[in-house]
């Protein structure tokens, strides 16, 4: 069969063919991963192709199964893809979180669909087809064992990789009630993967950076820790993320990361409100945690990449003007903002949905940069409005060149990984 896997790029008309092609060298779109692991799990004597997001999508192409992952806010086009390939005659297959989280409204478009972990699964289905008995639905397993992924170095793509992307562990126990990754079939169950074959893949790499693409490095810290034990030698540099709380104590940690090559982590501050932070379940976020943690990272010269989220209930509109001021007293090194977006399959959405105040299901808003919701104590323009302007703010050219001259002091690598950062943050705004 000749079949072509999709990656959620190729799905998105946001960017420019600059952008597409500046977020693909430096592996920007975590999804690139997943594209590569299921072509990579797909049997070999079949003819597969990865459509690439900087690559327009071919209908025409020879192909008899499309394989279509993506997120909610990709769900519009992905379905509107999936009808045009369909109506060609070709066999649609979904998976990835909005499909997971509403597979009824996703097999409306596709002949199958793969409710959790399209890795395992995928093979699965490709066999399936072979035979002629395609099942409308694929559910996967939600178990605990050992987490088992293919190599994807021997996927090739036709852009030029400055860096790459690997993946250790899977799945987040904390549930928090905003995330859909961890809320969907699968998402809190947290796997491990055997430590010889990380080590192999990583040192497989012909990129000297790459990403860990876990959702969080800090959950198993026997695990991380002798997996960046045996890391030390391979001689490479990465960007991981990892929760706050354990960030600011576990200097042991920071030091056998720094040791392994870690450049750079990314953590989820979200707020500085406590009562924000309990109220969406983060157990792992204690505010008095976050000046320790951003200086005993830039104590082990490694950069800081701080996300947070706008639009709590327990948000007021001077929220803004308070992340605004803290951050400021932070020193992280890049920073992202994200308006509270409530996915489906999340328990944000079920409570907001049963309270009246969803405004809209497009899901081609539900990007973290509208306002889907009717916020509890502003209005609907104010969470905009705010959201807009210390987006403006923390993205402006001089206010980057500062972050990104500041890390100069953390050494060459963290610099690198502070500039695309920001950059790439810039390049989205």
């Amino acid at each position: 069969m000749r079949i072509l896997i999709t990656d959620e790029m190729s799905l998105s008309n946001v960017f420019t063919s600059f952008d597409r092609s500046f977020l693909y060298s430096f592996s920007f779109v975590p999804t690139i991963i997943t594209a590569r692991q299921l072509a990579a799990v797909t049997p070999s004597h079949h003819i597969l192709a990865i459509q690439e997001g900087n690559r327009t999508i071919d209908f025409d192409a020879n192909y008899d199964i499309v394989h279509i992952n993506f997120k909610t806010a990709l769900a519009p086009r992905a379905y509107e893809i999936a009808d045009i390939f369909r109506k060609k005659g070709k066999r649609v297959v979904m998976s990835g979180y909005h499909p997971s989280a509403l597979p009824d409204e996703a097999k409306q478009h596709a002949d199958s669909v793969i409710v959790g972990d399209a890795v395992t699964l995928w093979p699965v289905v490709v066999k399936n087809l072979e035979a002629g008995n395609l099942q409308s639905f694929y559910t996967s397993a939600d178990t605990c064992d050992s987490l088992l992924l293919p190599s994807t170095h021997t996927i090739r793509l036709n852009s030029v990789q400055l860096t790459n992307s690997i993946e250790a562990t899977r799945g987040c126990p904390y549930k928090c009630d905003f995330c859909q990754d961890a809320n969907i079939r699968d998402g809190s169950v947290f796997r491990t993967r055997p430590i010889a074959n990380v080590i192999e893949e990583i040192a497989s790499l012909q990129q000297k950076i790459f990403f860990f693409t876990d959702f969080s490095l800090t959950i198993d810290l026997a695990y991380t820790k002798e997996l960046f034990q045996h890391m030390k030698g391979l001689k490479k540099k990465f960007i991981c993320g990892g929760n706050v709380d354990v960030l600011a104590e576990d200097e042991e940690l920071l030091r056998v990361s720094h040791e392994a090559g870690c450049i750079e982590w990314i953590s989820g501050f979200e707020t500085f409100s406590q009562e924000s932070l309990k109220g969406a379940h983060k157990k792992t976020n204690i505010v008095e945690d976050y000046g320790r943690a951003v200086k005993k990272i830039h104590k082990y010269k490694m950069a800081v990449f701080g996300t947070f989220v706008l639009g709590f209930d327990e948000d007021a509109p001077d929220i803004f003007k308070i992340i605004q001021t803290h951050i400021g007293k932070l020193g992280i090194d890049a920073v992202n903002f994200a308006i509270l977006t409530p996915y489906p399959g999340t328990p944000l959405f079920n409570r907001l949905e049963k309270e009246g105040r969803i405004l809209t299901k497009d899901w081609s808003k539900y990007n973290r940069k509208n306002v889907v919701f009717q916020p509890k104590n502003m209005t609907k323009k104010e969470l905009e409005e705010g959201f807009r302007n210390i987006t403006h703010y923390f993205s402006s050219v001089p206010y980057i060149g500062y972050r990104t001259l500041r890390s100069l002091s953390l050494g060459s690598y963290p610099f690198i990984a502070t500039f695309a950062g920001n950059l790439s943050q810039y390049m989205k705004t």
